[in-house]
């Protein structure tokens, strides 16, 4: 996640202020609103989804009849955790990637202006995701393992299908959780 987090970062400030011409302060800003709103929550859930969908599988084999509420509040907390350590890498990585000598004033102001509040949203619609993810996982496991279906079968499925399930619960948060606001400037 952290190497995930360093190369979005020095990839944004990199593209922004390289071929877009803009400023650092700018690029800074963007990977922000980028890490916390659009995509870092997502990428933070569907990594988890890479890396823990065989525990969960092997979690749901085992306790076949049930949801394990354990296993969901540890992905819930995981996923808080990891969009936590993803947002902070990102910005490591813009900061090393910005043109400018004098970063650390930089990267000082603009933490400045990010609000605990924007960062602990995040970390929820990570945790959020995660944990739905995880609970998504086991549900489908306990249907596949019912009809006797092949483990490496249901893995391929369920990463596929997670993705698809990722991008509908994106969807729903943003349109009737916390929906994007856009201001129309008048011509």
């Amino acid at each position: 996640m952290i190497l995930a987090g360093l190369l979005v970062g020095l990839g944004v400030v990199q593209l922004a202020s390289g071929p877009l011409a803009q400023t650092s302060r700018f690029s800074l800003e963007l990977l922000v609103v980028l890490v916390l709103q659009l995509v870092g929550p997502m990428l933070v859930a569907l990594f988890g989804l890479a890396l823990l969908l065989p525990r969960w599988m092997d979690r749901a084999q085992h306790e076949r009849s049930k949801l394990s509420m354990l296993a969901i509040a540890a992905a819930g907390i995981t996923g808080a955790l990891l969009q936590l350590l993803f947002f902070t890498a990102a910005i490591c990585g813009g900061a090393l990637g910005t043109p400018r000598f004098d970063v650390a004033a930089e990267l000082n102001e603009l933490l400045g202006g990010v609000l605990l509040f924007d960062i602990a949203r995040a970390c929820l619609r990570g945790g959020v995701f995660l944990a739905l993810l995880c609970g998504w996982s086991q549900w489908r496991t306990h249907r596949a393992l019912d009809r006797g279906r092949n483990g490496g079968l249901v893995v391929s499925d369920q990463l596929a299908e997670g993705f698809i399930v990722l991008l509908a619960m994106k969807l729903t948060w943003i349109t009737l959780i916390d929906p994007l606001h856009i201001s129309a400037t008048p011509l």
